[in-house]
């Protein structure tokens, strides 16, 4: 049976726009995941944060009482930050406040006669723990997922085959930067 022409072109037509659709698809997918796994060195420099954030919380304590205001906004900077279903927004958010008020307690801490007698907890508070916070702040700001996010993004808002895939549900990357 032969086909007609126009029949043929339809084909073919329609052909060539899902074989476009398909590789936008799955071309930003691959993209997206690369991303993605950048995301891992992301979240193993938050848990550095974190644990210096329990650092610092274990010396505040023997100095501080729990119900001190310093120690309960580190405390609680520190479950919004450890919390995994917060989204990236927020734990950005919640990773500026911890480093505010870390650095905060930290300095309170400092000027403190019991922190100034004992030598151990004299080192952590001037030495050991604001080093550990700076390091950990520097490595999460200038982490390669924002990086790799960002790229994506703007690859996939100012190409056809980007527009493509949003429209076929590829979003976006998140960045983690605060809201």
């Amino acid at each position: 049976m032969k086909l007609k022409t126009g029949t043929a072109i339809v084909i073919m037509v329609v052909l060539v726009i899902g074989s476009v659709l398909y590789g936008a698809y799955k071309g930003w997918t691959e993209e997206k995941a690369h991303v993605n796994a950048t995301y891992a060195g992301l979240e193993s420099m938050l848990q550095t944060r974190v644990e210096t954030a329990y650092n610092i919380l274990t010396v505040a304590r023997r100095h501080l009482p729990e119900t001190d205001e310093a120690v309960q906004r580190v405390s609680m900077d520190l479950s919004q930050l450890d919390n995994a279903y917060t989204d990236l927004g927020r734990k950005a958010q919640a990773n500026d406040a911890l480093a505010q008020d870390a650095a905060g307690l930290l300095k309170a801490l400092s000027q403190l006669d019991s922190v100034k007698e004992d030598s151990r907890d004299e080192m952590y508070v001037n030495n050991y723990l604001p080093q550990m916070l700076a390091e950990s702040e520097a490595k999460t700001e200038g982490a390669a997922y924002n990086q790799a996010a960002a790229e994506f993004n703007s690859r996939i808002n100012r190409t056809f085959s980007g527009f493509l895939a949003k429209m076929m549900g590829i979003e976006p990357a998140e960045v983690f930067a605060a809201q």
